[in-house]
C-alpha cells in the first residue's frame, strides 16, 4: 500500500472512531476485566470488536468504512474472561484471555456489543453462543474467505455460531457490493489466488479470478455489529 493510501486510511479510522461514544473506563483506574467482567451477573452474549494492524484489517476498514476489522466472543471462566476468535495470526480458532485479545488491537481500543435479549438459561453465566463456539475449536483460518470450506475466518465464526443457536445475526453480502476494489482489497484477496480451487479448476487468469471472487458472499465484523439484535455495551474508540 502506498504511503498516501496508508495516511488516508489512518485519517478515515480516526474520523470513524469519533462517531462512537467514549468510555469512562480510563477514569476508573481499573482494567476492563475488573470493571465489567468480575460481577456475578456479567453481560450476555458479549462480542468484542477491534481494529487489527494487517493487510486484512486495512482491506476491511476501507471496504466497510468501520474501524471494526476483527471480532471475538467473550466467555466467562473460573480464571477470568476469555475470548474465542478465529485469527490469521494464530492460523485458526483459539481462545485467549480478554486482556491478551485487547492488547493485540491497534491502540488497545475495542467495543463490546451484547445481545438485547438474554438467551442464557437461568443461572448460566455464559451465553449459548459462547459455548457453541467450541464446535469450531482448532479449525484452521480461512485466508480465502470461502463459505463452503472447513476453514473459518473471524466474522464467519461469530456468524455461524449465532446461526447454530437459532438467533442469527449479521448478513452475507457479495464482495463486489463492498468497497474491496482498492489496492488493499485486491492485494488481500489475490494474495493466494492461484491456490483457490475455483480459479485453479477453470485455469483462470488473475483478473478473471478476481472477477470470480467478487461474486462470493462474505460477512464482515461491521455487518455483525450493525445487527438490530445487538446493542453497544461499552467502547474505548
Amino acid at each position: 500500500m502506498t504511503t498516501c493510501n496508508y495516511r488516508w486510511l489512518s485519517i478515515a479510522m480516526a474520523v470513524a472512531a469519533l462517531s462512537f461514544p467514549s468510555s469512562s473506563l480510563a477514569q476508573t483506574g481499573r482494567s476492563v476485566v475488573e470493571e465489567y467482567f468480575s460481577a456475578k451477573n456479567p453481560p450476555s452474549g458479549s462480542l468484542i470488536f477491534q481494529q487489527r494492524d494487517s493487510l486484512e484489517g486495512m482491506a476491511l476498514a476501507l471496504a466497510t468504512g468501520s474501524p471494526y476489522t476483527h471480532v471475538g466472543i467473550i466467555r466467562i471462566t473460573g480464571g477470568g474472561p476469555y475470548v474465542m476468535q478465529s485469527s490469521a495470526v494464530t492460523g485458526g480458532v483459539e481462545e485467549v484471555p480478554l486482556d491478551e485479545f485487547i492488547n493485540a488491537g491497534v491502540g488497545q481500543k475495542f467495543a463490546i456489543y451484547v445481545t438485547k435479549k438474554d438467551y442464557r438459561p437461568a443461572g448460566q453465566l455464559n451465553s449459548p453462543a459462547s459455548l457453541a463456539a467450541y464446535d469450531y475449536y482448532h479449525l484452521p483460518y480461512d485466508f480465502l474467505y470461502q463459505q463452503d470450506s472447513r476453514a473459518i475466518y473471524g466474522a464467519e465464526l461469530i456468524f455461524k455460531i449465532f446461526k447454530d443457536i437459532g438467533h442469527p445475526i449479521g448478513r452475507l453480502r457479495r464482495i463486489r457490493d463492498l468497497n474491496f476494489d482498492t489496492e488493499a482489497g485486491r492485494s488481500f484477496f489475490l494474495n493466494n489466488w492461484r491456490e483457490r480451487p475455483d480459479c485453479q479448476s477453470q485455469w483462470l487468469s488473475q483478473q478473471a479470478c478476481w472477477d470470480r471472487i467478487k461474486t462470493e458472499f462474505i460477512v464482515t465484523p461491521n455487518d455483525l455489529a450493525s445487527d438490530s439484535k445487538l446493542e453497544l455495551y461499552l467502547t474505548t474508540f
